[in-house]
């Protein structure tokens, strides 16, 4: 295990589906969230290069934020960009012995073994939003741990 303690410029990257159900709630809702509350967030329609390859700029952003957090949908896991992402997350996390990956899930789908594994944030429900958003925050501002 390779354990580097450096500075990330950003706290979050943010992998999820570019379909329009979960673009919309992402954008218009989390992302914002997020921000107001001083979170720095690193996500592909703000940060990513123009006219760079799309899988150097997606290894670029899980390296440069503490987390990579995976929204879970149905789209999420017929997405092959957001598997490598996660991928990618969790296997620099194993580099590191931090944890990497936290996953939030949006909509009601079955993910892979390795990531039921974890415990993850339930946000199916838009009226508890704020509440899951509070718990989010307090464990994107914890230290790679």
């Amino acid at each position: 295990m390779i354990q580097m303690k450096r500075e990330h410029p950003y706290d979050v990257f943010i992998s999820y589906s570019h379909e329009e159900a979960d673009r919309t709630w992402i954008r218009d809702r989390l992302v914002p969230a997020l921000e107001m509350n001083h979170l720095r967030v690193l996500i592909d329609y703000q940060h990513f290069r123009l006219g760079q390859p799309i899988i150097n700029e997606i290894e670029r952003a899980i390296d440069q934020g503490r987390y990579t957090l995976a929204i879970l949908s149905p789209s999420y896991l017929r997405s092959t960009f957001a598997q490598l992402e996660s991928v990618l997350a969790e296997h620099l996390g194993v580099e590191e012995g931090r944890r990497r990956l936290i996953a939030i899930l949006r909509r009601p789908c079955q993910p892979r073994l390795n990531i039921r594994s974890r415990l993850w944030l339930d946000m199916t429900r838009d009226d508890e939003f704020a509440t899951h958003l509070q718990r989010l925050v307090e464990e994107l501002r914890q230290p790679l741990a």
